[in-house]
């Protein structure tokens, strides 16, 4: 599979790219009359601003060759600006180059909002899901796609190097279990996932694309398929089964109200997955 690149080359591809956990955040408070009583309310959007902040005052614990992008919306922020907000929702993606990283750095998120939630008398939902596994391109099939590239571009319009996409894609989980890359054909303009991005160029964008992929097909299958075994022979994957990686991914899930109020008046913060 090719993706689109409004990069100057014709052809690119890089090591990897980053896997992720997706999560849903659903603050709680109570709901007030904002000029009237605003100190009878406990104000869940305030609760998600801390979270954030508390987010923002991580960064510097991440590792850079960890590759983390952790980036939170406000998705609902309230219903009435003469009312305290109740129910704040935030949506975020824990990004990372392999699924320990991730899994540890959505715990250090988790905890910040839950603390977030704590230090005002608010609660959180924690939703998480997972998203993508990091994509780790067959050294093999890198090659063979770099010799289908020279085919049709110049040595110029081709880059294939070492570097790391910290974007995602569902290739990453394809390549969790099986031989697989996933390269860029030039041809588009704008800016990835911005509302300026499409293709300008058709004939690099779709009909290079095909092609290169079409003589991949011949590479491998050629002389009884002799690249294909070796693809398969000397592959290099993160799991030994199906069953692995599902094991591996559903670990990522859970659904959790992350404060608990004591009647003792003691606060408990229960943010990770039993």
């Amino acid at each position: 599979m090719f993706h689109t690149s409004s990069g100057k080359h014709q052809f690119s591809a890089l090591k990897g790219s980053n896997g992720c956990v997706v999560k849903n955040i659903n603050y709680k408070g109570v709901a007030a009359h904002a000029g009237g009583s605003p100190h009878a309310g406990v104000n869940a959007l305030y609760a998600a601003n801390l979270g954030m902040q508390a987010i923002n005052s991580l960064r510097e614990t991440f590792q850079d060759n960890d590759h983390i992008r952790v980036h939170p919306i406000i998705t609902r922020g309230g219903v009435a600006v003469n009312a305290i907000p109740s129910d704040v929702a935030m949506e975020s993606y824990v990004r990372g180059a392999n699924l320990e990283v991730i899994t540890e750095t959505n715990k250090k998120v988790n905890r910040a909002l839950a603390g977030a939630a704590a230090s005002i008398g608010a609660n959180v939902i924690l939703s998480d899901r997972p998203g993508y596994t990091p994509l780790i391109n067959d050294k093999n099939l890198l090659q063979i796609a770099e010799e289908a590239m020279k085919l049709i571009a110049p040595a110029e319009e081709i880059s294939i190097t070492d570097n790391w996409g910290t974007g995602c894609t569902d290739m990453g989980d394809i390549s969790a279990v099986m031989p697989a890359i996933h390269p860029y054909a030039g041809g588009a303009v704008g800016i990835g996932h911005g509302n300026n991005y499409n293709i300008a160029d058709p004939e690099r964008a779709c009909v290079n694309s095909a092609k290169c992929q079409l003589i991949m097909l011949h590479m491998l299958l050629s002389n009884s398929a002799q690249n294909a075994e070796k693809v398969i022979v000397e592959k290099d994957l993160r799991y030994d089964s199906k069953e692995e990686y599902f094991e591996a991914i559903d670990a990522l899930t859970q659904d959790k109200e992350a404060v608990i109020y004591n009647e003792d008046g003691t606060i408990m913060l229960d943010y990770t997955k039993c």
